[in-house]
């Protein structure tokens, strides 16, 4: 069944989505960058990664469900992502990039 959203409403559904599908992140110190990811709690690796020159890095599975789920035009998804992102866990995103490898996204161990 498909569902149409008005073009004002698109921002608070995705919103929603995200906050639904993403509620359990927290914030971990990253293991390969000077920054973060946000990770489950019991996992070794994060969805999302921050860096501190305002790189937002999302796994590139996450990225492409969203986008596909919703139908979005690229610039409409990096926008939308940017200011989920920003405002739900206080950062300030100058750019995203989707990345292929969770390596990237590896959660600083107390062993590291």
């Amino acid at each position: 069944m498909k569902y149409i959203i008005p073009q004002d409403k698109i921002e608070k559904v995705v919103f929603r989505y995200l906050d639904l599908n993403l509620k359990r992140l927290i914030r971990k110190e990253s293991e390969y960058y000077d920054g973060f990811v946000f990770a489950y709690p019991d996992s070794g690796w994060g969805i999302i990664g921050y860096q501190e020159d305002g790189t937002l890095l999302v796994l590139r599975l996450f990225y492409s469900e969203v986008y596909f789920f919703f139908g979005l035009e690229i610039s409409d998804l990096k926008s939308v992502i940017i200011k989920w992102a920003g405002d739900r866990f206080q950062l300030d995103i100058k750019e995203i990039i989707p990345i292929t490898f969770e390596d990237t996204l590896k959660v600083r161990t107390e062993d590291d």
